[in-house]
């Protein structure tokens, strides 16, 4: 049955869904599959379902934020969802990524308030092995360059990191930084689906340069690599039946 936010039938959603924040990002999703129909706009949380590869395929808007994210992926599982992917942007904190970069999470540094909701801080949001294995493939069949690491998922867009603390993420790593790959994890954990994310890369935090100018180019190149990834490696799970 409907949901709250989701107002549209199982029958009108693909088990396997590309989750994105940004609406236009999900019209953008829905122009390159075939006869894409769009199922809910509600609260502008635009939900299309079409075919892509012979296979049929959802793409649902989150919105910003880990609180929009659990509501998003609580009524997509209620609705039938097995494997959800999200593809959406974040900012380098590894100095080696940059704009133009992709990076496909192994794990997600939980730095938000909605996931110790479901499963205690000790709990590690990482992703489904098998989607990420099949996701991390395909972007190094489409992107040789594709890179994967451990993102931080934190709430606060304005509010940076210490000097120490961020000194303490490059040490140890950290490739991006975001805003919803972890509630994505845990909530598809404690509902049982397969979960996976990929990022563009829009600039790096750690040189302060987000979103520089004259890097806009770099930026929507990598964000059409990441949803032809995320379509290819939707298609490959549904085709498998994951």
């Amino acid at each position: 049955m409907a949901q709250f936010h989701l107002k549209f039938e199982a029958k009108d959603l693909s088990p396997y869904v590309m989750l994105v924040g940004n609406p236009q990002r999900a019209e953008q999703v829905a122009r390159l599959m075939e006869d894409a129909r769009l199922v809910n706009d509600y609260r502008y949380l635009l939900v299309f379902t079409g075919t892509h590869g012979g296979q049929r395929l959802s793409v649902a808007t989150t919105g910003m934020g880990a609180p929009s994210t659990a509501i998003v992926v609580e009524e997509l599982c209620n609705l039938g969802a097995r494997a959800l992917l999200r593809v959406g942007s974040a900012g380098g904190v590894d100095p080696n990524v940059d704009a133009g970069d992709l990076v496909v999470a192994t794990g997600s540094i939980r730095d938000d308030g909605t996931t110790p909701q479901y499963l205690p801080l000790s709990f590690p949001a990482v992703p489904d092995a098998e989607l990420f294995h099949l996701t991390m493939e395909t972007a190094r069949e489409m992107a040789p360059a594709a890179k994967h690491g451990v993102v931080i998922s934190g709430d606060a867009f304005y509010r940076n990191y210490d000097p120490g603390k961020m000194s303490l993420m490059i040490q140890s790593g950290v490739k991006a930084i975001e805003m919803e790959s972890g509630c994505v994890f845990i909530v598809g954990q404690f509902r049982g689906v397969r979960t996976s994310a990929l990022f563009a890369v829009d600039g790096s935090v750690t040189k302060n340069a987000i979103k520089p100018e004259g890097a806009e180019g770099l930026f929507k190149h990598a964000e059409e690599q990441s949803i032809q990834i995320g379509l290819a490696t939707l298609t490959k799970a549904s085709a498998m039946g994951l």
